[in-house]
């Protein structure tokens, strides 16, 4: 006969999906009319936009655009430009699994850009970017807890763990209209960034109210005849509610990406202050944990009849913990042989940083890509790019095992000029991610009976045992076919492993 169990579900996240797929950019473009002419290239840039994340039949599907922006010099060499094409991309990625929910998570890194001036006008662009996807479902796993059957001993094993019961993501559009001043009179903007945080949120009954700021980062040529430029930065809040069907979490890995934004310049009939229309598409994600304690069932005999038993291994998330890092980094700059009198504008390209975790200690680690336009002393455009070094210990408070879900950001960069045509720098960084530990159990998945008799003790009513200092009182009752809860009765024991030798009564069941 088969013995039923009493279970229960354990819920956990699994990662079916993470790969790395390269795009190629080849591009043959001439410059329109009201470009001025290409004297010489500054810098050749390539940002990938992601418009869509989709997953269906066994596919996931990736759909944006590459945005091709050249910073280069009129004639003149005093005057900064800019011109830009758009490339649009669809990648799609076999994934071996079909399942409901899902979490999808993708970033672009450029791999390398090669740009060449043919004429004053034509331009050639080689390079290739790389889509970094990963999907994460929910995991389902049932835990055998006890059972109903009498003549079926049970031995359980409990732990404390981190279960999954909370798990969404959910695109949202932010719109802001932001007048401009005389002082802000936009031409043409040359480059923008834009970033996103969560500072605040709430539950309320299936929703999670999230509070946050935005800020944008643009450089604009604000006289073109005059080959002026301006920095903007703007900054705005917005609040959002998204669903969410368990909001009895402790632990949140919540998280925040920009996934596209768009810039339009507007002129009011009615008004002499230009306009700046932004649309932001973000996506949050969130995984919220809740500690609690669960049992599973380790072995099992029946008193009556031999067993046969077959067993699985189930992974448990002991502990989760996400960690936040605001850093700054310092770091001298040396700005090469022709003098800089001037900086027009740095700006730095997506951080690649990685995570790991060693010794109780998570460690941050990876490049920033600093693109540095400034005059020379003759009056000339240049472009100088360096790269800095990220390097930060966190120590942690358990032994945790993995690092994941790593991002990493600029907050703010500021510089000063020294005499020695050196430039120091200082990068805040906002660093994030999730450490963890896992643990692989065995349980009993299922219990059979056979017809023969379980018990060795034949037609004894009583034995008696001397059993030895270590010993585990379940397994002196598993080998007799007797209940542990009769041998602890009747030897008046509390202790599951014997402290002491001593001689057991033991008593046919």
């Amino acid at each position: 006969m088969d013995y039923t169990f009493k279970s229960r579900i354990y819920l956990n996240t699994s990662e079916i999906l993470n790969t790395a797929v390269q795009q190629p950019v080849d591009l043959d473009f001439t410059l329109a009319d009201y470009c001025a002419d290409i004297e010489k290239i500054l810098k050749c840039s390539l940002t990938p936009k992601i418009f869509s994340r989709t997953f269906s039949a066994g596919e996931l599907r990736i759909d944006g655009a590459s945005i091709v922006r050249i910073l280069y010099c009129d004639q003149s060499k005093n005057a900064l430009r800019c011109c830009e094409q758009t490339v649009p991309f669809s990648a799609t990625i076999p994934v071996n699994a079909e399942v409901s929910e899902h979490i999808i998570l993708v970033n672009a890194k450029q791999e390398y850009l090669n740009c060449r001036a043919l004429t004053p006008r034509r331009l050639t662009v080689h390079g290739a970017f790389t889509l970094y996807a990963s999907m994460i479902t929910r995991s389902v796993s049932s835990l055998t807890e006890d059972t109903e059957e009498d003549e079926l001993q049970v031995l359980t094993k409990s732990e404390e763990v981190c279960e999954l019961c909370e798990f969404t993501q959910e695109q949202f559009t932010v719109a802001e209209a932001v007048p401009l001043s005389a002082k802000n009179r936009v031409e043409s903007i040359i480059r923008s960034e834009m970033s996103a945080v969560v500072t605040d949120f709430s539950k309320s009954i299936g929703k999670l109210n999230l509070k946050g700021e935005i800020t944008l980062r643009m450089l604009y040529i604000c006289d073109a005849q005059a080959g002026e430029c301006d920095r903007f930065v703007y900054v705005f809040p917005f609040s959002q509610s998204i669903d969410a069907k368990d909001n009895d979490w402790d632990i949140s890995d919540l998280s925040l990406d920009v996934l596209n934004y768009d810039l339009l310049l507007k002129s009011e009939m009615l008004s002499e202050e230009p306009t700046l229309s932004i649309d932001a598409k973000l996506c949050v994600t969130l995984m919220g944990y809740r500690n609690s304690m669960v049992s599973f069932v380790t072995d099992a005999y029946s008193i009556e009849s031999n067993t046969d038993l077959s067993f699985e291994h189930i992974t448990l998330c002991e502990s989760v913990r996400p960690v936040n890092v605001n850093t700054s980094i310092k770091s001298p700059l040396y700005l090469g042989e022709r003098k800089i009198c001037r900086i027009l504008d740095i700006y730095n390209d997506a951080p690649t940083v990685k995570a790991e975790i060693k010794d109780n200690t998570l460690h941050f680690f990876g490049k920033v890509n600093v693109s540095i336009l400034g005059f020379s002393e003759e009056g000339e455009l240049i472009c100088i790019d360096r790269q800095i070094d990220v390097d930060l210990k966190e120590a942690l408070d358990k032994d945790y095992t993995f690092a994941k879900y790593c991002s990493s950001a600029i907050t703010s960069l500021s510089f000063r000029m020294s005499d020695n045509n050196e430039l120091e720098l200082r990068l805040d960084m906002r660093l994030y991610a999730v450490a963890g530990k896992e643990t692989s159990v065995r349980q009993v998945k299922s219990a059979v009976s056979s017809s023969a008799s379980a018990s060795p003790m034949g037609e004894n009513s009583l034995v008696l045992y001397f059993a030895s200092k270590g010993e585990k009182v379940w397994d002196i009752a598993k080998r007799y076919s007797t209940s542990l809860k009769s041998i602890c009765e009747e030897n008046d024991l509390t202790e599951e492993e014997l402290s002491v030798s001593r001689m057991l009564k033991i008593l046919k069941s």
